[in-house]
């Protein structure tokens, strides 16, 4: 699976690679994200980690909700049908808007650890 599905960036597989600093505005047919009333954006269909909406909170570096254009860092909440959160992804973005990610450890692995 390949994202962004926008006009402006070619897409990678299984990257969410030029959303933040992107000049689409998300209001434009070529942004593949929704701006939302509180600020976070919204991605429905196929994420790379087999979700089917994503939620995006791009921020700077004090920690306050930007616009996707101007953000620093971004978290990126991937869920599944019925809402329920299947991974969190944490990102920087670079000067040219590519975001650098890091998954979060999986509900299992955390049990796990804590077992042994």
């Amino acid at each position: 699976m390949k994202f962004p599905v926008c006009d402006y960036a070619e897409s990678e597989e299984g990257f969410y690679s030029q959303c933040a600093g992107c000049p689409i505005d998300s209001s434009s047919s070529g942004c593949a994200l929704e701006c939302l009333e509180d600020g976070s954006y919204q991605f429905e269909g196929a994420t790379p980690n087999g979700g089917v909406k994503a939620l995006f909170n791009f921020r700077d570096n004090e920690g306050n909700n930007v616009k996707k254009r101007d953000a620093i860092h971004v978290e990126i909440h991937e869920l599944d049908e019925h809402g329920h959160l299947i991974m969190v992804l944490y990102g920087m973005v670079d000067p040219e808007g590519i975001i650098y990610l890091k998954k979060s450890e999986s509900e299992k692995t955390n049990s796990q650890k804590n077992i042994q």
